[in-house]
């Protein structure tokens, strides 16, 4: 019987082996939807940002992360660097689970070893993450490294920061020079409060003050961040406070962001509690977070480009989530207050394009020919207007079917005075609500300019330079090409650029 017994143990075994093997087969892969210059990992599942940082001459991003599986679980940190932001090297993995899940936090270079931690004569990484027992408890604890993030030693007594709370997480941190000290923004999701604590040693952490809730309190908040930003035009500067939160379109995730002031212990918004302003109005943007040490106290971030509404469902195979691209952020005042401004990092309007037209009219619509490279699926359009009495106007990617088409459709409204991305017949629907109009409000008094950004199942659109985002995912089936489009009147455009990325 025992004999019998282990027989059958082992063909039950090899039975589930051999359908793990046909389950992997079975799915086939859609490196035709990889993003060429926006990280995704080799394989498996992805999500937040954490841990962005400047050293050496490399970018370095670490992010939440399934070692063993396309599916959210055993949460640990991931590893890439970048020489360019565009084209990413993944690393081993960074910081792997135990009995804790390695949730989203940060890294700070420790320039003055104040931690007293690793070793003194070594560059000093000091990570600080929510570690999480699932259901039970979340509290902050440090990690850190002597080898640019490739190897970590977790801290011996951790946690350093425990509130005994089950949901209290995503912790960032700046040096705030004016008081000379560390400062951590953390969130308790379900009050929606960030907390501000202070350390001079990145290992004892104090209270200083609470915010909220303020803004939009429909859904949990998370990710926080505080940024001092320079005001446009001005020798200005602000503080923002951006959060990850519900988005501008109702149970569906997104950022928003106050602007106020900040002095060392309390962080107070000049806008009315009730206000609201959102980061981006595409569904495709989330937990966005600066990178530390930047040259020239340059703040920039990236965020996850993908949402919670339909993660689980991303048809991408061995691959599930994305980031967006780089973006760099300053303040600017317009006809509605200050707002939040985002441009492209790298920049890639500054290159010299592949194309460029000047002083177009058009009515209907015009197939872009003679540029092998938009076949590719990775290149950047923009187009200033000059003035339209069209209805709508804008660039269509798809194919030119009459029945049944596929069709992408980025522009802006005359009539609602409404920038958008309609991805109603943009390829496979993966779950319902995907086939949405994704629109943001005109800034009145701004010009009509927009640069889009296409990689192959990403879309970025920033118009009126940068004062709107709108981030989409979209995933194409057919062949497609490239159109100007005018519907319902004239459009002249004052310049058309068009620049293929590699």
């Amino acid at each position: 019987m025992l004999i019998i017994s282990k027989l059958m143990k082992i063909k039950s075994t090899l039975f589930i082996l051999t359908l793990l093997a046909f389950n992997t087969l079975a799915q086939q892969s859609t490196e035709q939807w990889r993003p060429a210059i926006h990280f995704s990992p080799k394989k498996n599942w992805t999500n937040d940002p954490n841990g962005l940082i400047y050293i050496n001459g490399n970018y370095h991003l670490f992010f939440q992360h399934n070692p063993q599986g396309n599916e959210w679980g055993n949460m640990s940190w991931g590893h890439a660097k970048s020489k360019d932001l565009l084209h990413w090297e993944e690393l081993p993995l960074a910081i792997p689970h135990g009995k804790e899940y390695i949730f989203s936090g940060c890294v700070v270079y420790d320039k003055d070893h104040v931690s007293v931690l690793g070793d003194p004569s070594k560059p000093l990484l000091i990570a600080i993450y929510t570690a999480d027992y699932p259901n039970t408890l979340q509290e902050q604890h440090l990690a850190f490294s002597n080898d640019e993030g490739l190897t970590w030693t977790k801290y011996a007594q951790n946690p350093v920061l425990s509130i005994n709370l089950k949901d209290f997480r995503d912790p960032n941190i700046i040096y705030h020079g004016p008081s000379k000290q560390f400062v951590m923004t953390v969130v308790k999701p379900w009050e929606y409060t960030a907390q501000f604590y202070g350390s001079k040693d990145l290992i004892h952490w104090s209270l200083l003050s609470e915010f909220g809730p303020q803004g939009d309190v429909d859904m949990i908040w998370e990710c926080p961040s505080l940024l001092e930003l320079p005001v446009e035009n001005s020798k200005e500067k602000k503080w923002v406070l951006a959060l990850s939160s519900q988005g501008p379109y109702k149970k569906a995730v997104g950022m928003q962001y106050f602007v106020g002031n900040f002095d060392g212990k309390t962080f107070t918004n000049d806008a009315p509690k009730e206000q609201v302003n959102y980061v981006d109005y595409g569904r495709d943007f989330y937990a966005a977070i600066p990178f530390y040490n930047t040259a020239n106290t340059e703040t920039f971030w990236l965020g996850w480009m993908l949402s919670w509404s339909y993660a689980k469902e991303q048809p991408t195979f061995p691959w599930k989530g994305q980031m967006s691209l780089a973006r760099t952020l300053s303040l600017v005042r317009t006809s509605q207050g200050l707002k939040l401004k985002q441009v492209l990092k790298p920049d890639l309007t500054k290159m010299k394009p592949s194309f460029e037209a000047k002083n177009l009219v058009l009515k209907g619509s015009k197939t872009l020919s003679g540029m092998k490279f938009l076949q590719s699926k990775t290149y950047v359009i923009e187009l200033k207007v000059d003035a339209a009495n069209a209805k709508q106007w804008g660039i269509e990617l798809g194919d030119e079917a009459k029945q049944n088409p596929e069709l992408t459709r980025i522009g802006f409204d005359e009539k609602s005075q409404d920038w958008f991305i309609d991805r109603r017949l943009s390829g496979e629907i993966p779950a319902p609500g995907f086939d949405v109009i994704q629109s943001a409000p005109f800034v009145a008094g701004e010009d009509k300019v927009m640069q889009l950004v296409v990689d192959r199942s990403t879309i970025e659109l920033l118009a009126q330079d940068g004062l709107v985002a709108i981030s989409s995912l979209r995933f194409p089936k057919k062949k497609e090409t490239v159109r100007l489009v005018s519907l319902g009147g004239e459009l002249r455009i004052k310049e058309l650029r068009i620049w293929e990325v590699k």
